[in-house]
């Protein structure tokens, strides 16, 4: 006899697993989002004024391969706009190059296009653009151009790919178009946000133009522990995959670190030890890298790291600055939300107030202690060391502050090689205190 209620859970069975798809994909697009906002308004601004402020560079770029799907009310938004031009009578529609320049914007390259609009404003003119790759789209010619002035240029993978000119979206991944965009940015500095799991595992290969690119070049690499996971157990079952992974993590130290339960997840310490595999690849070109662990609200007054990682590297001391000040302010600014209007906040607010007090006493007491040890004698490069071993938990004007007040307790001197700071008009009598830069020298008094 046939089992109606076996069809019925079968089919309940089939739309729920279509349900929870749906619902993570829904999550990651969100923290996708999150994660572009941030990065652009924490990080990629202060980049760019710091940028601003060597005549030599007039322009940068973002490039996004971090792939995702952006929240379906901003897709509908961006249709509501296209189907209102549409909908215009003829005379109404922009024609020729009009029409190019106000065909709507992909939601993820309408926040840049506010950015780049307020660094113009800020002063010297600069240029911000972006390119996102939305990754090869079946049943559409990647050659085919507009008159939105685009150029044509041959990708990584032998095809004809379009490359806007200033700003837009590629229908290509990052291995298909990495030189065709290597060529159209020439010397120009760029940040490159790039999920190196998808939608296909990169090669060593496809990293190697960024690595030994000379112009100002940031890498922002997203790593999702899922996919990780999933590409190392398809490594261990098929060989060609296996190759694949040996190629971006020129080891195969992986082996040894994958569960040899297939259900079982990975344990904090391999996934760390698969990502420093990576970033150690990445050292050999960019000194300056780090591994920041993204936070997430999980509920009241309770903030945890989420299953992604950023590889952030950089050859600039400037650029480590602003991303360790990003990632602080993030950490700090999620903490405080999931406090605010609770019953007790004012109690939390209390309790981060005492915990962040003695975290900066222990920092005052770290940096007396690594500057008597190693004799630094300039503060620029002593605050980078001490930075780089405490990414992300101190912002750099909390380390200005510990020098100046090592300077008034007179446990440090400096040689002031520059004019003192002058004194603005309607300021204090006091004297705003100078924080020693890379030309002015420390003397540390010997211990007894």
């Amino acid at each position: 006899m046939h089992d109606l209620w076996a069809d019925v859970d079968q089919e309940y069975s089939q739309v729920a697993a279509r349900a929870g798809a749906r619902a993570r994909s829904a999550r990651q697009g969100d923290l996708l989002t999150s994660l572009r906002l941030w990065l652009q308004e924490e990080y990629l601004a202060r980049y760019c004024r710091a940028l601003q402020q060597n005549p030599l560079y007039r322009r940068c770029y973002w490039i996004d391969a971090l792939g995702g799907e952006p929240p379906r009310e901003e897709q509908a938004a961006v249709r509501r706009e296209a189907g209102g031009e549409e909908s215009a009578s003829p005379r109404e529609r922009p024609t020729g190059k009009r029409r190019a320049q106000s065909q709507p914007q992909h939601p993820w390259l309408q926040a840049l296009s506010s950015l780049s609009a307020r660094l113009a404003s800020e002063g010297r003119s600069f240029a911000l653009y972006g390119l996102l790759l939305t990754g090869a789209e079946g049943g559409r010619n990647p050659t085919r151009s507009s008159a939105a002035g685009l150029s044509s240029s041959p990708g990584s993978h032998g095809r004809q790919l379009v490359i806007p000119r200033e700003s837009g979206p590629i229908a290509a991944s990052w291995p298909e178009a990495a030189t065709a965009i290597l060529q159209a940015l020439d010397q120009a500095p760029a940040v490159f946000a790039l999920n190196p799991l998808a939608p296909v595992p990169f090669r060593y290969e496809d990293l190697e133009p960024l690595l030994l690119r000379a112009a100002p070049t940031e890498l922002c690499l997203l790593i999702m522990h899922r996919q990780l996971e999933s590409r190392l157990r398809a490594a261990r079952r098929h060989e060609q995959q296996a190759a694949v992974l040996l190629s971006l993590l020129r080891s195969d130290r992986w082996r040894a670190l994958v569960p040899r339960d297939e259900a079982a997840p990975l344990s904090p310490e391999a996934l760390a030890e698969l990502l420093d595999l990576l970033l150690s690849q990445i050292q050999r070109h960019f000194p300056l890298a780090q591994r920041i662990a993204l936070p997430r609200a999980s509920g009241p007054a309770h903030i945890e790291a989420a299953p992604y990682t950023l590889l952030f590297a950089t050859r600039r001391q400037d650029s480590l600055l602003v991303m360790n000040d990003a990632v602080c302010t993030y950490w700090r600014r999620l903490e405080e939300q999931s406090q605010a209007n609770l019953l007790g906040s004012a109690w939390f607010q209390a309790r981060r107030e005492e915990r962040r007090a003695a975290a900066r006493e222990q920092l005052y007491q770290r940096t007396l202690q690594t500057g008597r040890a190693l004799r630094s004698r300039r503060w620029p490069d002593l605050r980078q060391q001490l930075i780089s071993s405490t990414f992300g938990q101190f912002t750099q004007a909390e380390h200005d502050a510990i020098i100046q007040r090592l300077l008034r307790e007179g446990q440090v001197r400096c040689e002031w090689r520059r004019a003192r700071p002058a004194q603005a008009p309607g300021q204090s009598d006091e004297p705003a205190e100078p924080v020693p830069g890379p030309d002015d020298l420390l003397i540390w008094p010997a211990t007894r």
